[in-house]
Parts: structure tokens; sequence; C-alpha cells
């Protein structure tokens, strides 16, 4: 590795850790990576290092990164020969090769679509709407010219932001959920703050999760497979570091110190990413799921089918959804979420990623949303059928008593009416808008003027939409 800028004290230490701590991911591989690579990125800055949240795959050069690809395929080959540490059959070398050829494969497949010099291909439209809201919808579908969903490639650090909770004060400090090689990057709070944080934290259906941080994104061809995809670069945050970040009313009723600026709730530091899925079912209608009185957020409305977050780390009954190399999988999340909140089982692979979009609204500020859809076998009354399957611990306490059933279009004239109810209906969460939208894009043709034209209207879309009871 000497040749390609890690040295070799890095080396060593790389190694002791595999020894002591047990066999390592790609994953691993790739955080320990971004920590000691010293490569510089096409503008000539430092492409990560420690303290920087930016995964080496996404900010890395194509050209570097086939050649640490290079240098991994051949330490796999060392070991698998025996040569590099005098056997080839002991438990840890095996899997120690094994690791090194899935971390070659993922840099292999990041080079793929042209490294960190890759233009971003960026399609945005930016929405205000009444209200103070504001969406911002990128990479929206496009029929005509024959862009119907992408490819997705997540670049993933293990680097979090999360805020101090200070000594001063009870207890009950969320406990963080560890993992090897994590950065963390403080997020201030103040004492004040910490307390009605810690008070949160006291209700027992509350814990400070870990969630996923959107540090960058980009589009990009996939020279492998002819494809577009979306690159995802991703870290972590935590659930206190969201409601400290995005959401203005954690701290509305606390009076600011003397001298002290008022928190800016914008999601600037937190960079959430949460994942929806609006169903279409085998009778053309779009699903969306009221949400109880007792959901964390946007309570009583309707937000897509299924919606939630990636687990990032393996927690009492629930695993991972990262794939087997320690990636994180959203197609893999979106599906576990689907079982957990509906009792449907869905294929990740049939599950179209359709863009990406942000969303500011009173309650919810800055939050970034991974847009898809996935098409059923089942209809919206065999749907709502198989809710009395759903999790009651992780899925079905959020999900209110029913179910909207809206027809999907299949004429162009019927699409204006359908995008003004998206965009203008108070009992739609954000999420469910900017995903529906996305999903009829996929379907039919939806350019950004009219979407501009709708947002400044009023509302005045009417929506032949079913209300289905859920059956419990």
């Amino acid at each position: 590795m000497r040749d390609l800028g890690i040295v070799p004290q890095e080396s060593k230490r790389r190694v002791q850790s595999i020894a002591e701590n047990g066999p390592a991911t790609a994953a691993d591989e790739l955080n320990w990576l971004a920590t000691v690579y010293r490569g510089l990125a096409p503008s000539g800055n430092q492409v990560c290092g420690k303290g920087n949240p930016m995964p080496l795959t996404f900010a890395t050069s194509s050209a570097a990164l086939l050649g640490l690809s290079q240098a991994y395929a051949r330490y796999a080959a060392k070991l698998r020969s025996g040569s590099f540490l005098g056997t080839a059959t002991a438990p840890l070398i095996v899997h120690e090769a094994q690791t090194a050829l899935e971390t070659s494969t993922v840099l292999a497949s990041a080079a793929s679509g042209g490294g960190a010099e890759t233009p971003c291909r960026c399609m945005n439209v930016h929405l205000k709407l009444p209200g103070n809201r504001t969406f911002d919808l990128w990479q929206l579908p496009d029929v005509e010219a024959g862009t119907l969903a992408y490819d997705l490639f997540v670049s993933y650090r293990r680097h979090r932001i999360a805020p101090i909770f200070h000594e001063a004060g009870p207890g009950n400090s969320p406990v963080a959920i560890e993992a090897d090689g994590l950065e963390t990057e403080c997020l201030p709070a103040t004492p004040a703050e910490a307390e009605i944080l810690r008070k949160k934290f006291r209700d027992p259906r509350v814990f400070d999760s870990v969630l996923p941080s959107l540090v960058d994104w980009r589009t990009e061809r996939d020279n492998g497979n002819g494809r577009l995809r979306l690159h995802l670069a991703m870290a972590e945050t935590t659930y206190s570091a969201v409601l400290t970040d995005n959401y203005p009313e954690t701290f509305k009723d606390l009076r600011p110190s003397p001298g002290v600026l008022p928190r800016s709730a914008d999601g600037k530091n937190s960079k959430l990413l949460t994942l929806s899925t609006v169903l279409v079912t085998a009778d053309r209608k779009l699903l969306f799921a009221g949400r109880s009185k007792n959901a964390g957020s946007h309570a009583g409305l309707f937000g897509p089918a299924v919606n939630g977050n990636l687990e990032l780390r393996p927690r009492d009954g629930i695993l991972s959804d990262a794939d087997m190399r320690g990636i994180p999988d959203p197609r893999r999340a979106l599906a576990r979420e689907a079982q957990e909140e509906l009792g449907i089982n869905l294929d990740p692979q049939q599950i179209r990623i359709l863009g990406l979009a942000k969303f500011t609204v009173e309650t919810e500020r800055g939050t970034h949303l991974l847009m898809s859809s996935s098409h059923l076998a089942q209809t919206a009354a065999e749907v709502a059928d198989c809710v009395r399957l759903a999790d009651p611990l992780e899925g079905r306490w959020e999900l209110g008593g029913e179910i909207l059933a809206v027809p999907l279009p299949t004429e162009a004239c019927e699409v204006d009416p359908l995008l003004s109810w998206l965009l203008h209906n108070p009992r739609l969460t954000p999420h469910a808008a900017l995903t529906g939208i996305a999903t009829v894009a996929s379907q039919l043709r939806v350019k950004p003027d009219q979407l501009l034209r709708l947002a400044s209207g009023d509302g005045d879309g009417t929506v032949p939409f079913e209300t289905i009871p859920l059956k419990w």
C-alpha cells in the first residue's frame, strides 16, 4: 500500500486490529482507507482523511480508485497463495482474502461511475408553496427522455454528528450505539437544550437511533452496465441531532440566553436522509398510509405506504440494513419497513429508485428524501388485509386506521389534477407529496414548468380517492 500513499505504520496497525478484533467487512476496510489514504481529489484538495465525513469511494478520482482496487486484488492473491503469511487455510486468512476481493470489487464499481471528476448531472425543480413550504426535486423521472428509474450506488463513512450532552442536570442522556472505526463530530447543545432532549428520551417510546446523513450526491453513468445511477455519499447522524437541527418545535419554549443567537433549525448540520416508497397496486392505485396519533412526526397525516430510515447498526430484534459487504442498502431497508409497517413482502430489486428531494415545512426543515416506488401483484384491498401481519413492535403502532387509494392516471389530461392534489393537500406528509409526484412522473410526462405552475395555484385539483379501513 506504500506506493498508494498509505504509510507502513498505518497498514501494520490495521493488521493488528484485524488480529485482535476479528474478521472485517469491505465497509470496515473502506472506512479505514478513508482515514489513511493521502490521495488528492481532482480539485487538488485532500480527498478525505480523519475528521472528514466524506467517503473515499465518492471523493476519489477514477484512476485512484482503480489503483486501490488492483492493490487489493493483488493482496487477496498473495493471501490465497500462502506467500504472504505462510498459510492460506487459516480461517482468518481465508476471510481476509475474501474481504480484500470484495473491497477490490467495490472500489472498481465506484470507479466505473467516473469517480470524483464526473460532472454532477443535476436537474432541479424548486417549488415554493403556501405556508412557507418549499420542495426541491432532483433527477425527477422523464418518460420522454426514457429515464424511468435509476440504479443506486452508496458510498458510506462511519462519521457521526451528534449533540454534546453536558454533565449538568439529571442523567438519561441517549446511549450511543458504537462501532469500530467510528468518528464523532459534536453538534453543540447548551445545557438547557440538552436537558430538553433528556426529557424527550425519558419517554419509553423514544430512543436515540443512528440515522443516515446525506453528505453529498451525484448522478453518473455506470460504464459497467450503461445505466444511470444515483451515487449517494452517506455518513451518520442521530435522532437527537435531528431533533436539534431539523425540528424547530424541539426548543420552541426555550428562552434564548443573553448574547446567544437563537438556534436555526434548518437541517444543514444533520443532513438527515429518509426513505419513501409509494406502492402501485394491481388495480393501478397509489397507496398512502395513515399515521397514528402516536407517530413521532406528522401524526394523523397520510404518508407514503412505506416510509422510514436505514438501520445502520444491528440491535435486539433488528438486523442492520447492510449488504454482505457491510454497506448500507436503502432497498433492503425499504423492504424491511414494508414488512414491519404493512405486513407485505417486497423484493428489494423490484423497488424503483426515482430520485432525490428535500423539503422544508413548518414542523420539519431541511430533510432529504430518497424517493421510490414498487408495483405489486396485490390489489389495494388485499394490501389493507395484509396489515394484520405487520410487526406490532416496529411498525404497526405507527399506522392509523386507514389507507388512501388514489387512481394512477392513464391519460395526460388526468395528471394536472393529481399533481395539484399532491402539492396542496394538507392531509399529506411532504414525503407522500414528493414521492407521489415522482411516481406519477415515472409513468406519464411531468414537466418542471408544469409543477411550478401548479405549485403557485390554489390547489383546486380533485381526485376520486378511496379510503380503505385497515383490517387488524
